[in-house]
């Protein structure tokens, strides 16, 4: 009888493939099969360009279809879909790594693919590899704490609603906001009104080549900015 293969996931922090963890790097060079998020058949998985020299040539690289929609019909298909080619792979003995940008236990496709794999096979072996966010990268970059002593800190994500968003700012200090292209100016224009505008950086694909940073929001403004962006919010400034 064929043992089982182990189930990884990996974060593989927030741009820049040095700042993989060792744990990350020695996991990836030994696994059988890696598996790769991609959202459209035209973009190149960003995960696997961070990841890819810590990979054996002779890995199997295993892409599983992750698209970029708020339909969760189709969101749930994909994920089962990838998790029952995860399955197959596992009862075949094969180890596998799926790796994502940042950490893997946030805000993560992995984590959507585990709860899938996990009713397939409920006793799969499954070891999670934490990676370095891109909001922890952010403060160390610009050496600023994101919170200090008793300070609250918010991460939020996609806010649709102006209102909840000033609900949040008006209780918390510091504020990490992700996934912030969509909503942009909507998002200053709030950070205006709570005179928060000029206590804002803004960045985006930090660790990449072309990665930015502003404080200045408003030169943005009706521009198109990437999905890899945030901004961090400091009541106190910088």
């Amino acid at each position: 009888m064929i043992q089982q293969g182990k189930f990884y996931g990996i974060g593989v922090g927030p741009g820049a493939p040095d700042l993989l963890t060792v744990r990350a790097a020695n996991i990836l060079k030994t696994v059988d099969i890696v598996c790769v998020p991609r959202s459209s058949k035209e973009n190149d998985s960003v995960a696997l360009k961070v990841a890819g020299s810590y990979i054996s040539d002779k890995t199997e690289i295993l892409e599983i279809s992750t698209p970029m929609t708020r339909d969760t019909a189709v969101l749930n298909a994909e994920w089962e879909s990838g998790a029952a080619v995860i399955a197959k792979k596992l009862y075949e003995g094969k180890s596998v790594a799926f790796i994502t940008i940042g950490d893997a236990m946030l805000f993560s496709t992995y984590t959507y693919i585990l709860k899938k794999l996990k009713s397939l096979l409920p006793g799969v072996y499954t070891e999670s590899i934490p990676g370095i966010t891109s909001f922890s990268a952010t403060a160390a970059f610009i050496n600023t704490a994101l919170a200090e002593g008793s300070e609250k800190l918010a991460i939020i994500p996609a806010i649709e609603d102006p209102n909840e968003l000033r609900s949040i700012l008006a209780k918390f200090p510091n504020a990490v906001l992700m996934k912030v292209a969509g909503k942009f100016n909507e998002i200053v224009e709030v950070l205006d009104e709570l005179q928060l505008k000029n206590k804002a950086v803004y960045v985006s694909k930090l660790g990449y080549p072309d990665q930015f940073i502003t404080y200045d929001l408003d030169s943005l403004k009706n521009t198109k900015r990437d999905y890899l962006s945030l901004i961090l919010v400091k009541r106190e400034g910088f």
